[in-house]
C-alpha cells in the first residue's frame, strides 16, 4: 500500500510503522500552514539564541505549546493523534515532549541514536509499543539542507545503532526529504540521526513524542499545561490534565 492510499488511514499507518518503523506522511498540512508556524518560529528562535547556539548552530525551542497558539493546534493535530492513539492502542495517550528544532547553515554533527526513554532502558529493549516520534517538517527538506537521516527496521534491533556510524554513513539509510506541510512517524526506538546543512538556509521541524499515559514524560508537560491560553480538551489530555497523579496513601 503506498503513502497516498495510506495518508489518512491511521490503522494502515500504524501498521506501516509496526513493519519497517516509520511512516513518511506527504502534506499533512498546506504549505500556507507550514508557513506560518514557521514564521512564529522566527521570533523564539531570535529572542532565545545565545552564543552557544551561535556557535553549535543548532537551536532547540522548547515550551512551544504555550509560545503559540498553532503549536498547541498542531500537537493535537488529529491525524497524528489518531495514529499514536492506534499504535499504541490507547485512546488517553499523553505527548511526553513538543519542541522546535532549527539547524543552520554550517551544522555539520551526526548522532546516531534511538529516543526516550530507550536512552534508560536495559539492552535488549522490550518489543512492547512504548511510544512513538513526530516530526513535522517547516521547511522542504533536503538532502542538502540536512533532512534527517533514519535506517528502516532498526526498530526490532533491540539494542542501541553502533558508535562508528557517527563517524561514517551506512550505506543501507536512508535520508527524510518531502514538501514543508509534510511528517514523518516513527516508532521510539527507530535509528535516526541528524545531518549536515549544506544549504544558505535555517531548516526547521517539530519533534513531538507521544507515549502511554503510565509512562515518566521526558519534559513536564502538565507544568507547561497553565500557560497555554484556552486549551481544547485534547490539547489538556496530551498535556497530562488527566492521567493519574501521584498522591498519599494513609496519614
Amino acid at each position: 500500500m503506498d503513502n497516498a492510499t495510506i495518508q489518512h488511514d491511521a490503522g494502515a499507518i500504524a501498521a506501516e510503522i509496526s513493519e519497517r518503523g516509520y511512516c513518511f506522511l506527504p502534506s499533512v498540512i498546506a504549505p500556507a500552514m507550514a508557513d506560518e508556524a514557521r514564521m512564529a518560529l522566527e521570533p523564539l528562535l531570535d529572542e532565545e539564541a545565545t552564543d552557544e547556539i551561535r556557535g553549535a548552530k543548532t537551536q532547540r525551542v522548547g515550551g512551544i505549546a504555550y509560545k503559540h497558539p498553532i503549536f498547541a493546534d498542531l500537537l493535537a493535530h488529529p491525524l497524528i493523534v489518531s495514529i499514536w492513539q492506534k499504535y499504541l492502542d490507547d485512546d488517553a495517550v499523553i505527548c511526553s515532549t513538543w519542541s522546535a528544532n532549527t539547524a543552520y547553515p554550517g551544522f555539520d554533527k551526526y548522532g546516531w541514536h534511538p529516543d526516550y526513554p530507550y536512552w534508560w532502558i536495559n539492552q535488549p529493549w522490550p518489543l512492547e509499543k512504548v511510544c512513538g516520534q513526530t516530526i513535522w517538517l517547516l521547511d522542504d527538506f533536503t538532502e542538502e539542507n540536512g533532512g534527517t537521516g533514519f535506517m528502516p527496521g532498526s526498530h526490532l534491533k533491540g539494542h542501541s545503532p553502533p558508535r562508528e556510524w557517527n563517524e561514517h554513513w551506512p550505506p543501507d539509510a536512508r535520508i527524510l526529504t518531502g514538501v514543508r506541510g509534510s511528517a514523518l512517524v516513527f516508532h521510539g526506538a527507530l535509528w535516526h540521526s541528524a545531518r549536515p546543512n549544506r544549504s544558505d538556509q535555517a531548516r526547521s521541524a517539530l519533534l513531538g513524542m507521544y507515549t502511554r499515559p503510565f509512562f515518566l514524560t521526558q519534559e513536564d508537560m502538565l507544568a507547561q499545561l497553565d500557560k497555554v491560553e484556552n486549551p481544547s480538551a485534547m490539547v489538556r489530555q496530551l498535556m497530562g490534565a488527566e492521567r493519574h497523579q501521584p498522591g498519599i496513601i494513609g496519614g
